[in-house]
């Protein structure tokens, strides 16, 4: 739970003043919890209105210098793959009923006034290992949790779009950016990866052909197999080889599956 106290609310008047008004930047972050693709969602205010991550530019701060720290406020690491997907700017694009939501908290007229204005946003999405943890990066955060793409539809403002639109570009840079070095733990089954590739794409590949693909690439190696006691055939844990899975990356190979 956020604590408004005065001096939070006094630290944030005073980093506002130092920001470029009316322009933010979102993160799409996403993970792979072994069964479905999943975003960060932040609770902004005392009532249910959750929203993706995000923060503002400096006035003498590059704009993807500002996207990596906020990426590092949020959760820790700003070394992670970022890419920028668009820019949202409709006419009734505010913040105003997000204030709303501090019903028990008195906020100054000043940080009112600020967010209650019309804000472009620019949306950057990234990567991040399975384990990640969400940092509560902001005073009018009470808290956070992971939210399945499939139900960001519940989203405050348009970032049910934003999610929508990163999703699209993560899945055209499935075969040029190094997503699975981020996305995967050190070693798991061809079956698990399938499953992330499923996820991505938003549909069933067929499995055969997934596992010749994977394996004729060269980009995975044996470790052996696993401890995991099945009536079946022990599935075979792989790690990924980056340095054949990077010189593997590019736009002109199709999926094939």
């Amino acid at each position: 739970m956020a604590q408004l106290n005065e001096d939070a609310l006094r630290k944030l008047d005073n980093d506002l003043q130092g920001y470029i008004p009316q322009i933010s930047i979102n993160l799409v972050i996403f993970r792979f919890n072994g069964e479905a693709l999943e975003v960060p969602g932040v609770l902004v205010g005392d009532k249910n209105s959750w929203t993706i991550p995000g923060g503002f530019i400096d006035q003498s701060e590059n704009l993807e210098d500002a996207a990596r720290r906020i990426l590092k406020e949020q959760i820790g690491s700003e070394k992670l793959l970022l890419k920028q997907f668009g820019c949202f700017g409709n006419t009734s694009r505010n913040f105003g009923a997000e204030i709303e939501n501090f019903t028990n908290h008195q906020l100054p007229n000043s940080i009112i006034d600020w967010f209650s204005r019309r804000f472009i946003t620019i949306g950057y999405y990234t990567v991040a290992p399975p384990e990640l943890k969400i940092l509560n990066a902001s005073p009018l955060f009470f808290s956070t949790k992971w939210v399945c793409v499939k139900d960001t539809n519940t989203l405050a403002l348009d970032h049910a779009n934003l999610v929508n639109e990163a999703l699209k570009i993560l899945r055209s840079d499935l075969l040029s950016k190094p997503l699975l070095i981020d996305f995967l733990p050190d070693s798991f089954t061809i079956p698990e990866l399938q499953k992330l590739y499923e996820a991505i794409l938003g549909r069933t590949v067929d499995r055969g052909n997934f596992r010749q693909r994977m394996l004729k690439q060269n980009i995975l190696t044996k470790l052996g197999v696993t401890k995991k006691k099945t009536s079946r055939r022990p599935p075979i844990l792989y790690t990924l080889n980056k340095q054949e899975y990077l010189k593997s990356l590019t736009e002109d190979i199709k999926l094939g599956f």
